[in-house]
């Protein structure tokens, strides 16, 4: 594989990532806020950091596809961006993508209004990236475009809000005091909010692969697409049953002990905790894969 791809891919794989972070730091700091726990500040300043990073990796994926359209070396492929962003669908969709990074990144500096204005960057990213994606096959402003950008939205906000949750409870372990409550009520909303993104990234993944695979000549596990979208799918059904086990297993007591304040609550959240963060592990495998598949032809052997 030409190094310039893989360069894409670990580049595409970390937009995932800086993008899923930035959702999730978005929706951490409303449940946050639902729930009384302190660190809203904190959630807005990972947002507009997460925010800044994807619209800096964005301008270095543009440069690497300038090197490949042109065939160019990459150091000489700056003559080549101008031509790509105006004469190419890629340009445009880029376009529309990196002026969301751009919206989300400047949210920060509103703090009463940032929200609405991450918003507004969140739909221009996902618009840009669908725009962009194997989805874009069937044509701009399509179906299928439009039931992508429904599925990542989804998995952002499915995989943000595990990730960053995973990271701001075990933050939360090095400040005792706090109301146990608190904590138990934010996670009892973080597992119905990931159930209810987990719901739409099902449904709109298995209509993304039927499309993606409607034209496969040949065996799905026979395709390094094929495989590639075993091992995503893998992953994904183990979140599924680390998040399930958290949700019917853990925090029923969790929410009991806390109720109670008793001496036992610690331990449990500790195990919810722990749970969480093998979720969150897992998560990250599921973006890059996820990523690596973007650049992967459905229909190649």
């Amino acid at each position: 594989m030409d190094p310039l791809v893989v360069a894409q891919i670990a580049l595409a794989a970390m937009q995932d990532i800086l993008f899923a972070v930035a959702t999730g730091a978005l929706a951490c700091g409303v449940l946050g806020a639902r729930s009384g726990l302190p660190g809203q500040d904190t959630m807005r300043v990972w947002r507009t950091v997460a925010s800044v990073a994807l619209a800096l990796t964005a301008l270095a994926y543009l440069w690497l596809q300038a090197a490949i359209m042109s065939g160019s070396p990459l150091g000489e492929a700056g003559s080549a961006i101008a031509p790509v962003l105006t004469q190419s669908h890629f340009g445009k969709a880029w376009s529309i993508g990196v002026a969301g990074a751009l919206l989300a990144a400047l949210s920060g500096l509103k703090k009463e209004r940032g929200s609405a204005l991450f918003a507004a960057g969140f739909v221009l990213w996902v618009a840009g990236k669908a725009a962009a994606s194997h989805a874009a096959d069937s044509g701009d402003f399509s179906w299928r475009e439009a039931i992508h950008v429904v599925h990542l939205s989804a998995t952002a906000l499915w995989a943000g809000s595990v990730i960053v949750a995973a990271i701001l409870l075990r933050r939360l372990e090095r400040e005792p005091g706090r109301p146990p409550g608190r904590r138990a009520a934010f996670c009892s909303a973080l597992s119905h909010l990931a159930t209810a993104a987990l719901v739409f990234v099902l449904v709109t993944g298995f209509y993304n692969a039927v499309q993606d695979t409607a034209q496969a000549s040949a065996p799905l596990l026979r395709t390094h697409w094929g495989r590639l979208l075993a091992a995503k799918l893998a992953c994904v059904v183990l979140v599924t049953l680390l998040g399930g086990w958290n949700r019917m297993a853990i925090l029923p007591d969790l929410l009991v002990l806390a109720e109670r304040n008793d001496p036992d609550y610690p331990a449990a959240q500790r195990r919810f905790d722990g749970v969480l963060s093998v979720e969150a592990i897992v998560m990250l495998a599921v973006l890059a894969l996820a990523a690596v598949l973007g650049h992967t032809s459905p229909t190649g052997g």
